[in-house]
């Protein structure tokens, strides 16, 4: 029954107060959208690969070798490795102590024709195993149609992810139950369809789209992933590990420069991988942790908006307090009708954010490449998280009031009216307006320099041609022939052969220069032929027509070396380097490879801004053959007859594979696509701060509007101008921001300068940026304040002296 008398004083107070309702509930409901969205988002990116049955038990095997870990490991004899080989490799590592099974893969992404009768498509994501036993069996893996054991019996067996057979089979797929043991052809070569399976999850730190059997991998190396027993202790697998390999590899185990492998978690890859050759970019920890401290301070605007909200409300509910007080109240009672209103409403906003999750969420996992659910019922963990953080904001938002008033005597209640109460002067309304302020200029100040360092890096010189360079793959057949008719093409610039750059990093190698002990292991080879050096616009000490067979140092290896030997920089030319000095021809003695020094070439971002730049050897070679690569440079204006006649050209080959391009700028612009996502993410989360804070400045500045209404009426009868009742109305909160704005200082360099940290070449951090995102705070407040004043100060003072 007195709950029943709860509710209903509740709802009534709600109707009373619709417009402060109406403000506290969308704050609400953009708070706990945010608060959801930071909770899925940060649940998603811990869930990498924990959708395995056994996820605890799997381990990646990684190589450590010179100073870097690799996620590949390569064979012992690298791409001449036989098939036998490769299966006694994997056959060793099984038998190894600890060790239950063992999978070794590798997936490219070149695209190939995939042929059933009469359909074809073309398709890339093609993971190709020597093992598939172990690969069904230790992944998890939802099968649509046909059965994973008929994958792991023998070779030339295909599995097709449902995206793969819809494009193949068409919408109905999942009824033509004939498709299984059906012979399919995927890269020219006949395999038998066993299975089709779910579309490998968003969550997993690889990726596929067909799955192929075979009896060899045609790669110097594999991925190789374990799982061991229960119970095993992970130190002495990997110590029995490096033994097993060290048998089967003896060469890898007396390299100096090998110091091991060692076992890596398959669910700690996402967020603790710094390794060479990752199948995905993995997440950043800095990045997580910027956006959940993004969404935690909203959710902290929303309380306080809040807070501020139900305390001016109940302020002016004094004399009904009193009354209540009056009748035989107890202050629990009061405190508990305060705490009931204050979670009510914050349950009623549930439904509403609901709906809102289910209108954005597509949109949000569109932008970050995520899968979180847009229905609170699919996930019932977050929406009871989230249940219990409306029940908190409720119960913090009413324990101001609570405090303050429940605990007044029936007599100074009855004393106070609006005005009175002198809400405006309680200290903790002061404190809570500060800290929605220092948090507003602290996000809007990080917000606005992430988005200066990404305006940095597309107008960064890279040090060579971005736009209007594209990549074109043929066989090594037709390469020529290729090349020599896209030179004819008009509008190409350079046809060239060689390195692809805008690159995630590769391995660097080992060199020394001639004559000095050091050794070093911080360099990364290139090579180019004349074409695409001309291609790339590289710029060089290179004069005339150079010959071929010259290899090039960039300016950062040419000052490291410089300083090394103690000449000048134009003086090393004719300086000999030994890379991989380690290695010894046995039948010369040669040692290394070495190379002379024949020119200089400007440092470039081969990598991205995150990277430093280090040596680069560039080699000038006629006989450049790199993946059937070839390297065209165009006018950008001529894009449409240029992609035109590549395809008109490639057309006429007769290739046994489909034309693929890779345009350079969209390689680099995919080098920083986690970075313009938590970007684009911050920059909305910062508007919605801006919102709510605009919601809690409208409706405190309202409600003391409506208390000063006497006040402003007396003022405008004496003489008061409209002007000087705006000052008067806005002067309070040039000392709340500027008090915000010194503590959100500190506070916003410091979480800039965190993200800064990410990127090897970046901004400098102009101490302006804070003193004008607070001026424009402040300037941001006023309006809002004063568009509030200014109403109140031409109401006709007639009416507010004749009210109460």
């Amino acid at each position: 029954m007195m709950i029943n008398n709860y509710l209903k004083i509740a709802l009534r107070g709600y109707l009373r107060n619709r417009r402060f309702t109406f403000l506290n509930l969308l704050s609400l409901v953009a708070g706990l959208f945010v608060a959801y969205v930071g909770i899925t988002y940060i649940k998603f990116e811990n869930s990498y690969d924990s959708y395995h049955e056994n996820s605890d038990r799997i381990y990646r095997l990684v190589r450590t070798y010179r100073s870097q870990d690799y996620s590949i490991i390569g064979f012992p004899s690298w791409s001449d490795e036989a098939s036998e080989e490769q299966q006694q490799q994997a056959e060793s590592l099984k038998s190894s102590p600890g060790i239950e099974e063992v999978t070794q893969f590798i997936s490219s992404p070149t695209t190939e024709f995939i042929t059933s009768g009469e359909n074809q498509i073309q398709n890339d994501g093609i993971l190709t195993t020597n093992t598939p036993a172990g690969f069904v069996k230790m992944f998890t893996w939802n099968p649509v149609l046909g059965s994973l054991d008929n994958f792991s019996r023998g070779n030339k067996k295909a599995i097709l992810t449902a995206s793969v057979a819809e494009k193949l089979f068409g919408f109905d797929f999942y009824s033509q139950a004939e498709l299984i043991s059906s012979p399919i052809q995927i890269g020219g070569e006949n395999y038998e369809l066993v299975a089709i399976i779910e579309n490998v999850p968003v969550n997993s730190h690889f990726d596929f789209q067909v799955a192929l059997s075979t009896d060899r991998i045609d790669y110097w190396g594999s991925r190789i992933y374990l799982q061991t027993n229960e119970n095993s202790k992970i130190a002495e697998v990997e110590d029995q590990l490096n033994s097993t390999i060290a048998t089967f590899n003896p060469r890898l185990a007396k390299d100096e420069l090998y110091f091991g492998h060692y076992l890596q978690p398959i669910e700690s890859i996402h967020l603790n991988s710094n390794i060479l050759y990752e199948s995905k970019t993995p997440g950043n920890k800095k990045y997580i942790t910027l956006i959940s401290f993004f969404a935690g301070f909203i959710l902290i605007i929303t309380l306080f908006n809040y807070a501020n909200l139900t305390l001016a409300i109940k302020s002016k509910e004094s004399k009904t307090i009193g009354v209540r007080k009056a009748m035989g109240a107890q202050n629990s009672m009061i405190t508990s009708q305060f705490i009931i209103e204050g979670v009510l409403l914050s349950l009623i906003s549930i439904p509403f954010v609901g709906i809102l999750i289910s209108l954005v969420i597509p949109k949000f996992n569109e932008l970050m490449g995520t899968a979180i659910a847009s229905n609170l019922i699919q996930d019932p963990s977050t929406f009871l998280i989230l249940l219990g953080l409306a029940i908190l904001i409720g119960i913090l938002a009413s324990l101001s009031p609570s405090i303050y008033l429940s605990m007044r005597g029936a007599v100074s209640l009855f004393k106070e009216d609006l005005k009175q109460s002198n809400f405006q002067q309680f200290p903790i309304r002061k404190y809570l307006v500060i800290s929605q302020f220092v948090i507003l200029i602290a996000i809007s100040s990080v917000s606005f320099l992430i988005s200066q360092q990404l305006e940095f890096v597309d107008r960064k010189d890279i040090g060579y041609k971005k736009e209007g360079i594209l990549y074109a793959y043929t066989s090594q057949v037709n390469q020529e022939i290729f090349r020599h008719k896209l030179r004819q093409i008009p509008g190409v610039i350079a046809v060239g052969a060689g390195s692809s750059f805008g690159l995630q990093a590769f391995n660097q190698g080992t060199y020394k220069l001639e004559g000095l002990e050091n050794v070093y292991d911080d360099s990364n080879q290139l090579y180019l032929d004349l074409e695409g050096l001309k291609a790339y616009d590289l710029k060089t000490t290179l004069e005339g027509n150079p010959s071929t067979g010259l290899t090039l140092i960039n300016r950062t290896a040419a000052e490291k070396f410089a300083n090394v030997k103690g000449v000048r920089v134009e003086d090393l030319i004719g300086t000999q380097v030994i890379t991989e000095p380690e290695y010894i021809n046995e039948e010369t003695g040669q040692i290394g490879f070495p190379f002379t020094i024949g020119g200089i070439f400007e440092d470039i971002h081969l990598f991205s801004l995150h990277e430093k730049v280090t040596p680069y050897f560039l080699t000038i070679s006629e006989n450049v053959e790199m993946d059937g690569r070839s390297i065209i440079s165009y006018y950008p204006e001529n894009s449409a007859e240029v992609l035109a006649g590549i395809n008109s050209i490639y057309n006429e080959l007769d290739e046994s594979f489909p034309l693929e391009l890779e345009y350079l700028s969209e390689n680099v612009a995919q080098l920083y696509a986690q970075d313009r996502q938590t970007a684009d993410l911050l920059l909305y989360f910062n508007i919605i701060a801006v919102f709510l804070a605009a919601l809690g400045i409208i409706g405190i500045t309202i409600f003391l509007t409506m208390a000063r209404k006497k006040e402003i009426g007396i003022r405008k009868v004496l003489g008061a101008s409209v002007f000087s009742i705006i000052k008067s109305s806005t002067k309070e909160y040039l000392i709340l921001v500027g008090v915000a704005f010194l503590i959100a200082w500190p506070i916003a360099y410091y979480a800039a300068n965190s993200w800064l940290s990410n990127f090897a070449y970046r901004i400098n951090i102009n101490q302006l940026v804070f003193a004008c995102i607070g001026l424009i705070t402040f300037i941001f407040t006023a309006i809002l304040v004063g568009i509030i004043a200014y109403q109140a100060a031409q109401a006709n003072p007639v009416k507010s002296l004749k009210s109460e």
